[in-house]
């Protein structure tokens, strides 16, 4: 589209600018007060809130009426000749609503036209600064502030009870809450990758931690995708009777979502990273920038809780290979693993599990991992001769020889040291659960780290610090369109 020059370029607003309303309203205020001496025009301090409220909303939106109004004449009024040197005519004015937290504004927004180059344009779009945008970023904000707690069902009837005027749709609030959810997602990365520049390039840290606790778990939740029913040879696929679609079923089921927290041993700094199921990798890279931003340097001492699975214990080793790094077997999952191995040796030894449990578990938080190994070789063996291996014998073997030296509680408690990875254990109710288990929900696979990346800014007190991102990018896309309307 070739671009329309503008010759009046209009300073941003200073809070100042407002500062005459405000006196005048409150100047007129206080003569109506003084005026009211028997308290009959203003009973009492309720309906005094009530009606200012009510005063508030209305002028909110009649100035930010009169805002557009005012700024379409002078986009019109003002516009200079086409790049070509000839006039431009407007055709025709589209109208459309832009919805404020004070209700919605109409924009008559008038469509340009140069017959001799066939140049076209929106001048109003420069004035305003946006795009028709149907949806003001506060309103944006307060909708998905909402939906990431609780239904978009529940949160558009909130939304609409405590902004009166502000009407949304449950889809409306759906598709933002994805969207929001995307860009936050490229916030959150960009927020680490610059967390782990300096160690990267070996910049001094603005702050040092000595010591750090870092944590992993996973925990299921429901997601669903709608696929076609199978093909029956010689029978033609179902369709819906309405719109002759093909009939299709919601196959549900659970998936994980991997949970990292960072802390410091007092628990007072602590931060928590979300990743769906399919991104396991990155899952780790957040664990390391978490610690980054906590102060992570070669000379921090990490210690790492978590399930002795191969595959946690090793990625957390390496990602925390440049530095000191002691890995601590969760004792919940020792104890469960543990139960397991009782159940499996009961039949031999016709010990009951628990009993087995309590005998073995001391011998582990005293560092005596290895005879605990030994004997569940020692069964497993047995079973070999007895051609009747048993596969939970060997796991369980091999799980707590992989972790003999991640067992010794009795000295990490004398070192004060934390033998559970309670804290991402508890956050995945508070972070996950409580909104991704609500009950009737479904999520497709695509659209869970949109909801995690949310929640994500929540737990780790980076809403503000998002929003006033996307507010700065919101002014410089409105500073884009300027830069067509002072284009010569």
């Amino acid at each position: 589209m070739a671009e329309f020059g503008y010759q009046t370029r209009i300073p941003a607003m200073l809070p100042s600018d407002l500062d005459c309303i405000t006196q005048r309203c409150l100047s007129l205020f206080v003569d109506a007060l003084r005026a009211d001496e028997s308290g009959v025009r203003f009973p009492e301090l309720l309906s005094v809130q009530e009606a200012v409220l009510a005063f508030t909303s209305g002028l909110g939106r009649a100035l930010m009426q009169a805002f557009v109004d005012v700024r379409v004449e002078q986009a019109l009024t003002t516009r200079a000749l086409c790049v070509c040197g000839e006039k431009t005519e407007a055709l025709k004015r589209q109208r459309w609503s832009h919805e404020t937290l004070f209700g919605p504004v109409e924009v008559a927004d008038p469509y340009v036209y140069c017959r001799t180059c066939h140049a076209h344009a929106h001048p109003a779009h420069a004035w305003l600064g946006v795009d028709r945008e149907r949806w003001s970023m506060p309103v944006q904000e307060a909708a998905v502030d909402l939906a990431a707690d609780e239904s978009c069902e529940k949160a558009v009837a909130k939304l609409a009870r405590h902004h009166p005027g502000v009407e949304m749709e449950r889809t409306t609030a759906l598709r933002l809450l994805h969207r929001h959810g995307a860009e936050a997602r490229v916030f959150i990365d960009e927020k680490l990758r610059t967390a782990v520049a300096p160690v990267l390039t070996g910049a001094p840290p603005a702050v040092v931690a000595t010591e750090l606790e870092a944590e992993y778990d996973a925990s299921m939740i429901p997601v669903a995708t709608m696929e076609s029913l199978p093909e029956v040879p010689g029978e033609p696929p179902k369709r819906t009777p309405v719109r002759n679609l093909p009939v299709r079923r919601r196959n549900a089921r659970w998936e994980e979502v991997k949970a990292s927290l960072v802390q410091t041993p007092d628990g007072a700094q602590r931060l928590t990273a979300l990743r769906p199921t399919t991104e396991l990798d990155a899952a780790f890279e957040d664990l390391f920038s978490l610690a980054c931003l906590l102060g992570w340097t070669t000379t921090t001492e990490v210690r790492g809780l978590a399930d002795g699975a191969v595959y946690i214990r090793t990625r957390m080793e390496e990602v925390f290979v440049g530095g000191s790094f002691r890995f601590i077997l969760d004792r919940p999952h020792c104890k469960e693993h543990l139960t397991e191995a009782g159940e499996a040796l009961a039949p031999l030894t016709g010990t009951p599990a628990q009993e087995w449990v309590h005998t073995a578990l001391p011998k582990l938080e005293a560092g005596r991992a290895h005879e605990v190994v030994a004997e569940l070789k020692a069964a497993y063996d047995l079973t070999v001769q007895r051609k009747a291996a048993c596969e939970a014998l060997r796991l369980a073997a091999g799980y707590f020889e992989r972790n003999a030296d991640a067992v010794a509680y009795a000295n990490y408690r004398a070192a004060g040291w934390s033998t559970a990875s309670s804290e991402v254990e508890s956050g995945h109710r508070q972070t996950v659960q409580a909104r991704m288990k609500i009950a009737g929900a479904w999520w497709h696979p695509d659209g869970v780290d949109d909801i995690l990346a949310l929640r994500m800014l929540r737990a780790n007190g980076w809403w503000k610090e998002y929003w006033t991102w996307q507010r700065q990018r919101w002014r410089e896309h409105a500073q884009s369109l300027d830069a067509h309307r002072t284009a010569a």
